[in-house]
């Protein structure tokens, strides 16, 4: 069977900033808005969370990563995209692993995937300044992955063709969302049947539409199994521990985890929406 090219899932985007593709065209006003656009505060924590295992004498979520790997199908050349990939771990993982896989990471945030984009694709090797949280600066050699692709998008107006995607998975982004429901439709397009969406997320929601519409955790749960999806996995607890400095201190997650698969005759109603179309 002929090779397929990497990347030919990504249409023409709207814009280019130094090498990433913009699939929504984010106002001055969103930047400024955007806590996770602060590179100081935000990219370089999520860079020593992520990519700087020395700090921590191990991944600190090695226990998600090897959650979403539990569930991830055996095969080459599959199709495989994180929403919401910050600086780009558990997608660079992935990639790094399967060279015959065609991988994308998707963010909001230009910062975190300019940041994830020279780690992992460009091969910078990167040193953040970690002093404000006691571990001082070191050098991250990156990577240089031809099967990885960033772009900036958002996580319920994806890029992506129909039925495209043999996996889907996003972690720490569905409570972020302002319509995580509407967002179950569209990642349901985006997969092929059979296809599978893994989502974990601590369910700290931002906004107060999330906690009644989504909280407790079985209105999900009941959601999923009526727009069709077939339930493999439901955790809940899973939990999680970030470490915030070098004194050991923590934030304790409680997340839920869950793996829902397409099935073959998902209605094309509960699919969001329907064209091909990046922005907003």
């Amino acid at each position: 069977m002929e090779e397929l090219p990497k990347g030919r899932l990504l249409p023409p985007a709207l814009s280019f900033r130094r090498g990433i593709p913009f699939y929504y065209e984010k106002s001055e006003a969103e930047f400024k808005a955007d806590v996770y656009e602060r590179y100081d505060e935000f990219v370089n924590r999520q860079t020593a969370l992520h990519l700087a295992d020395e700090l921590h004498g191990a991944y600190p979520f090695q226990s998600l990563k090897k959650y979403i790997s539990r569930y991830l199908p055996c095969g080459e050349r599959l199709t495989v995209a994180d929403i919401g990939c910050s600086v780009g771990r558990l997608m660079g993982d992935l990639a790094l692993a399967n060279p015959s896989w065609d991988c994308y990471g998707i963010d909001l945030s230009y910062q975190m995937v300019r940041q994830a984009n020279d780690f992992w694709v460009k091969g910078q090797t990167l040193r953040p300044n970690l002093i404000r949280y006691g571990w001082g600066t070191l050098e991250l050699p990156g990577q240089n992955l031809t099967n990885l692709h960033f772009a900036l998008a958002k996580g319920e107006r994806l890029p992506f063709s129909d039925a495209s995607l043999d996996v889907l998975f996003n972690t720490f982004l569905f409570d972020r969302l302002a319509s995580p429901f509407a967002a179950l439709g569209e990642w349901a397009r985006v997969l092929m049947p059979g296809g599978r969406l893994i989502v974990v997320s601590p369910l700290n929601f931002l906004q107060p539409d999330g906690w009644r519409t989504a909280h407790p955790p079985v209105k999900i749960l009941d959601y999923l199994q009526q727009q069709g999806w077939i339930v493999e996995d439901w955790t809940d607890p899973l939990p999680l521990e970030e470490p915030m400095d070098a004194r050991g201190n923590m934030v304790s997650w409680a997340c839920v985890a869950f793996v829902v698969r397409k099935s073959l005759g998902f209605s094309s109603a509960t699919n969001g929406r329907q064209d091909n179309e990046g922005g907003s």
